[in-house]
């Protein structure tokens, strides 16, 4: 049988009070501003069993076990006491390996195009499920309100929209060991919820416009291939998953070409990147992500202005200018985004710049650092509302891929 070395107890290895003649436990407690249950609890649990407090204290006991104070550290302090990132996989090896269980995001949309600022809100939960040669599987489930200027969806374009894109959800979503998403894997599912919300949809809006609609989603569902390439453009989707699990070299820093979605009939904006993880953990335990670069896309600026998928040189070929921002706040033991913010803009004679921002509800008290950074902005309300813009835009970010019967349908309003 082997021998253990229990180490002699001793009050000078915890912080004591030293007891006073006429004490007792309840005015004890009352000094320190706890309550007796409190003072009796925290010292049983480390005293020896002959100086256990009942009612009173053991006539032969001297200390009382108390509790440490809590000490608040200054930012200056916690600075200086970061600690360093912890890779569980291997050195400079970010991966989804330990994202199992749920989280819930509070995500804003912000679109701005020229003066005119758009903000689209809603929350959407992102559930683990499996593993699968190197492939993580993920539900995506959005909850229901949905609200645009802070105005929740209130006309018929807006509530069909919302009523058709929860047949989507839970959205049953594959991403590769780069923390990619790539595809739709619960295309069945969907086919048949779409079904069943079709003949509800039925029930409330009838008529050639509502029956138009119906077509082009009957189209984005024609098959498993139709059905990613309608959805493909998600931004919430392409801002979570967007390839950060990797493998960093040395330094922590890497350059590569990054995508992001711009229109959903044009193809997503090129941006050349520097990605960069802080080696040590942020003041609040989080490890942080910067990526930063600039506009890289063979389309000049007319070409985006005309809204072209590639470019085409008879138009003017002055070079467009953009930039790439991004930020994101892991949590060191999931390697899940604790928040994050994503960004892009072009230069265009109208400027455009469309932002993704994320705070996750089930750790927001603890995350000082998401209420700091991502706060949702104002709402700032044109004095002439543009429509058209707003319906494509709300369409676009619920996956649905029918921008151009959207522009027909409100131009003959």
């Amino acid at each position: 049988m082997p021998n253990y070395y229990i180490p002699e107890f001793s009050y000078s290895n915890y912080t004591t009070y030293e007891i006073k003649e006429r004490d007792t436990p309840e005015n004890v407690a009352h000094n320190m501003g706890i309550s007796v249950d409190q003072l009796r609890t925290y010292h049983n649990r480390f005293c020896p069993l002959e100086d256990l407090i009942g009612p009173s204290f053991p006539i032969h006991l001297k200390f009382v076990i108390i509790q440490p104070p809590t000490v608040n550290l200054t930012d200056e302090q916690k600075e200086q006491q970061r600690q360093k990132v912890v890779f569980n996989d291997a050195p400079g090896k970010l991966t989804l390996n330990h994202s199992h269980g749920e989280n819930t995001y509070a995500v804003q949309y912000t679109i701005e195009n020229g003066k005119e600022i758009y903000t689209i809100k809603q929350q959407i939960k992102i559930s683990w499920r499996a593993k699968n040669e190197g492939y993580h599987f993920y539900y995506v489930s959005r909850y229901e309100d949905l609200y645009v200027n802070n105005i929740a969806a209130n006309t018929m374009i807006e509530e069909i929209a919302q009523k058709a894109s929860q047949a989507l959800y839970p959205m049953l979503i594959v991403v590769d060991e780069n923390g990619k998403w790539v595809y739709i894997n619960n295309y069945d599912q969907i086919v048949e919820r779409w079904n069943e919300t079709k003949s509800k949809i039925r029930k409330y809006y009838k008529g050639d416009q509502t029956e138009k609609y119906f077509k082009i989603y009957d189209k984005n569902l024609e098959d498993e291939d139709s059905l990613f390439f309608s959805i493909q453009k998600d931004w919430f989707l392409n801002a979570l998953f967007n390839e950060i699990h990797v493998q960093y070299p040395q330094d922590l820093s890497l350059k590569k070409h990054i995508s992001f979605p711009h229109l959903a009939k044009t193809e997503n904006i090129q941006y050349l990147v520097h990605q960069e993880i802080d080696d040590h953990l942020n003041i609040d335990n989080l490890i942080v992500i910067d990526i930063n670069g600039k506009l890289d896309d063979s389309r000049t600026k007319t070409d985006f202005q005309n809204e072209l998928k590639i470019p085409v040189k008879e138009y003017s070929e002055e070079k467009a200018l953009g930039n790439y921002k991004a930020k994101y706040f892991l949590n060191p033991n999931t390697y899940m985004p604790e928040a994050f913010t994503v960004s892009c803009d072009l230069a265009l004679d109208i400027p455009q710049k469309y932002t993704v921002t994320a705070t996750n509800l089930h750790t927001a008290e603890k995350l000082v650092i998401a209420s700091r950074e991502l706060t949702f902005a104002g709402v700032y309300k044109p004095e002439k509302r543009n429509y058209s813009l707003l319906y494509i835009i709300l369409l676009f970010i619920l996956g649905i891929s029918i921008i151009i019967f959207t522009k027909i349908f409100l131009s003959r309003q």
